[in-house]
This record gives structure tokens, sequence and C-alpha cells, in this order.
């Protein structure tokens, strides 16, 4: 039995390799989740940044197109998306008077890594909503968007 035994490696050749091609999918998947939730948690945030900003200039009523005021919001929503965005502009009282409430609503879906395994928060939509009380009206047309 002894010589049986004599030829044989003890050592742990390759033992690292095959510990480490173990260990890389589950690390892969941690590190793409995380630059998925990062880019997830970015737009959320812009999104609300551009829903702010854009109810601030309703509130002084421009632009006064619903055209232009999409247009001015889908600028600041520039690099967010990864598709089309719905911009809406709803004021309590139309048309708009000086004291009442303009609500702007902001949704649009963000990037998506498609990583099969990484649940996506709401599919990726983002939605975000700002509210701003008025306080100019230059024009009696403004309406709602």
């Amino acid at each position: 039995m002894r010589g049986t035994w004599a030829g044989r490696r003890t050592d742990q050749t390759g033992a690292a390799a095959v510990e480490f091609a173990l260990i890389v999918p589950l690390l892969l998947l941690l590190v793409l989740g995380m630059i998925q939730y990062g880019f997830y948690f970015w737009s959320l945030q812009g999104g609300a940044s551009a829903a702010r900003e854009a109810a601030r200039r309703a509130s002084v009523g421009q632009p006064t197109s619903c055209v232009a005021f999409a247009n001015a919001v889908s600028a600041n929503l520039d690099g967010l998306t990864s598709g089309d965005a719905t911009i809406s502009r709803t004021f309590s009282t139309v048309p708009p008077q000086p004291g009442s409430n303009v609500v702007v609503r902001v949704a649009f879906d963000s990037h998506d890594l498609n990583i099969p395994v990484v649940p996506f928060i709401d599919g990726g939509r983002i939605t975000q909503r700002a509210s701003a009380r008025v306080d100019y009206v230059p024009d009696s047309t403004i309406g709602n968007c």
C-alpha cells in the first residue's frame, strides 16, 4: 500500500482557480446589480430634479405653449431616459391665477442592462411629481397639457 500513495501529489495546484471560477459569477452578479440600481437611482433623482425645475418654470408661466414646455422638460431629461418621456402640466384652476397650484408629472423608462436574474423596480419606469404655487401668469391662454 505504501507504494500507491508515494507517487501522488499532495499540493493544491489548481484549487484556487476552481474556487475563483465558482465565485466569479456571484461577484459579477453583485457588481452588475449595483451598476443597474445605480442607473435607476440616478434616473430617479434626475427625474425629480427635472419635475421640480418644470414646476418652477410653470409657476411663472414659462413656456406658455405645451410643445415648448414639453421640449424644455425633455432637455432636462437628456441622458436619463432610454425612450420617450410622458410629461404633463396641470393647473388647479384654468385659466391659472396667481395663488393657485401647478402640478408637473414626468414619467420615463430608466436605462436597463437587461440582466435576467436582477429584478428591476417597477420594470424600470420612473414617475416623478412636483408642485408649485403659481406666482405670475403672463398669458391667460396657458392651460393644462
